[in-house]
């Protein structure tokens, strides 16, 4: 195992970094069994340097705001029973941003994320993995008494009591939440935070949010006690730092969770809708061979035999994805 990647990395012996000249070799053709992942070389030289050029703009404060948080938990609800099944997976997805826009504010407003194909050296110090398990992707307003989840397309896709500020009858009337999450089985697995009882944190850097988000989290653990009046809680995705070791370690702590695949943050990355190069994604089984993180047993036989690159281009091309990457790699 391994082989195949070696397109796109060298062997992680220190840190997590991509060798250039064993890159450059494979691109330009010296050995013809590379060539399939030339395009993901190309990727990942341009996610690179888009994630940089992202991180200056923020510290620049050059960013768009993303939205008026206010504005958004208080306007009139945009519904529709319809419930189109849509599954997490991240970097698939998002070809379809800007499709369902008539569904009005609440579409197209998650962050999401790229296939992590450009290993970034500083992946150990600045960067933390999140599971994110098999269930829908939603963005959940509490506000005016009521908790609502509307999916990427905007879509009401449920609407309940919840304990989280603004979420039930005897909230205050000013009172407002809006978090990331992902709903499976009545559970509100908490991804992000953007704002919590009226206070904003879209702007603010990950590792600051993820501060919040788990102080907050752990201040209300009725959030987790499912109830007659309160069916569904949150919790907060499992997550850690990008150490093998920590990894490792998470992976076989959280084995019974069933999880769609791995999101990868960058601690500076604020909240934005649309796709981020600091946001990541990679399957379960690509650990091992991309970033030589041990996995357990039933996530190994995933693969079907296929490598990382191979299924992610394969992904692609059956998926009509076109990421940011896909739209710049052939303009430099």
């Amino acid at each position: 195992m391994g082989d195949d990647l070696d397109a796109l990395t060298s062997q992680l012996s220190g840190g997590f970094q991509v060798d250039p000249a064993a890159l450059a070799l494979n691109v330009a053709g010296e050995h013809p069994r590379y060539s399939q992942f030339k395009n993901l070389s190309k990727a990942a030289e341009q996610q690179a340097k888009r994630r940089q050029e992202k991180l200056e703009r923020q510290k620049n404060g050059l960013f768009d705001k993303m939205m008026k948080l206010r504005n958004l938990a208080f306007d009139d609800v945009t519904s529709d029973e319809e419930d189109d099944e849509e599954a997490t997976t991240e970097a698939h997805e998002s070809h379809h941003v800007g499709k369902y826009n008539k569904f009005g504010r609440y579409a197209d407003k998650l962050m999401l994320s790229e296939w992590l194909v450009d290993i970034p050296e500083t992946l150990s110090e600045e960067w933390t993995m999140v599971m994110a398990p098999i269930g829908k992707r939603c963005l959940v307003v509490a506000s005016r008494g009521f908790t609502t989840a509307y999916n990427k397309a905007g879509r009401q896709v449920g609407q309940f009591q919840s304990r989280l500020p603004g979420g039930n009858s005897r909230s205050k009337h000013q009172s407002w939440t809006i978090l990331d999450c992902i709903y499976s089985n009545h559970v509100y697995y908490v991804l992000d935070l953007l704002s919590w009882n009226a206070h904003e944190y879209a702007e603010n850097p990950y590792d600051f949010r993820q501060f919040m988000l788990q102080s907050k989290l752990d201040e209300t653990p009725e959030l987790k006690m499912s109830t007659a009046g309160f069916r569904n809680i949150f919790v907060l995705a499992p997550r850690c730092k990008c150490s093998r070791e920590d990894m490792a370690q998470l992976l076989a702590k959280e084995n019974d969770l069933r999880l769609d695949g791995l999101l990868f943050y960058h601690k500076s990355v604020v909240y934005e809708p649309g796709q981020s190069p600091l946001v990541g994604w990679l399957k379960p089984w690509m650990l091992p061979e991309i970033l030589n993180v041990s996995i357990p047993e039933k996530y190994q036989q995933e693969s079907k035999g296929q490598s990382s690159a191979q299924f992610i281009e394969s992904f692609n091309q059956k998926h009509k994805h076109q990421s940011k990457i896909d739209r710049t790699m052939e303009q430099d």
